[in-house]
């Protein structure tokens, strides 16, 4: 298998579209798993991220192909686009949270200590007293997300961020996190961070990364699941949202934030992206 073989899913065997910025779906380990002889093969997920909270038995992890094993309780982050797989011993007691990117960003916008399980893979051991903190904010998610009260789904969104910060915390507090054996990944994902507004050439990114056009549209491609301008365009439309929502920006203004000289042109472009007019969102 190579990596362009590496199946792509929304949740583990279920095909899917671009996931919706408010996604949060959470299930027990077991439900799926068991199902699979409690090994789920390598795979990733486009625009998902997926955390673990693991109480109780034993999981190996693969990440990227680099595989470790780890006794509860353990916290395991899996950003979108990394591949990976599990085993998890039939004793196993735990959830899995699946949640958009998107989510996670707007989570992580301004605060920059978030910024260690943003983007790479997270397997923290957990001590009981971090432990007894991610138990009750579980419990609570399970509630949001099977119920139907009102404001259900920003209290999913906020649960996520506040189990996020629980293993930040662990993190900073004794973490040794998992990370890829290819750093281009991590710096294509820099240089859009750092240069989407500017509207810049796949060249640009091909030579800043040292490659050809052709090799990043492949390793983009490969990772990610897209070419690298679509990519791109969906960094725009994740800044785009982000200042609609919570900016107080007119969509002139959004435009011109966001490199776009004519207003009508991002409008376009806006809705090709996301089937939905600026002053929709805003």
């Amino acid at each position: 298998m190579t990596i362009a073989d590496v199946p792509h899913f929304q949740l583990y065997g279920e095909g899917g579209s671009f996931a919706d910025p408010g996604f949060v779906h959470i299930e027990t380990i077991e439900s799926r798993s068991r199902l699979t002889g409690w090994e789920i093969g390598a795979h990733r997920h486009d625009t998902l991220d997926q955390l673990l909270v693991i109480a109780a038995g034993a999981v190996a992890v693969t990440f990227e192909g680099v595989k470790r094993s780890f006794d509860a309780p353990v916290v395991i982050h899996v950003p979108a686009g990394t591949i990976h797989g599990f085993l998890f011993d039939e004793d196993v007691d735990g959830v899995v949270i699946t949640f958009s990117t998107d989510l996670r960003a707007l989570l992580a916008a301004g605060q920059s200590g978030l910024a260690i399980v943003a983007d790479r893979p997270v397997a923290q051991c957990l001590t009981r007293a971090q432990a007894e903190r991610f138990g009750p904010l579980v419990g609570e998610l399970y509630r949001e997300c099977s119920g139907h009260d009102l404001g259900r789904i920003t209290a999913a969104g906020w649960l996520v961020g506040l189990l996020l910060v629980q293993l930040t915390r662990a993190v900073r507090d004794s973490a040794l996190p998992l990370s890829g054996n290819d750093d281009r990944a991590r710096r294509f994902r820099t240089l859009v961070d750092d240069h989407f507004r500017d509207h810049r050439t796949i060249a640009f990114y091909a030579a800043s990364l040292g490659m050809t056009e052709r090799s990043l549209t492949r390793f983009v491609r490969a990772h990610f699941g897209c070419a690298p301008m679509h990519y791109i365009h969906r960094r725009l439309v994740l800044e785009a949202r982000r200042l609609l929502i919570y900016g107080n920006h007119t969509v002139a203004g959004v435009a011109e934030q966001l490199g776009f000289a004519d207003p009508s042109y991002f409008s376009r472009f806006y809705y090709r992206m996301t089937q939905e007019r600026p002053s929709a969102t805003r």
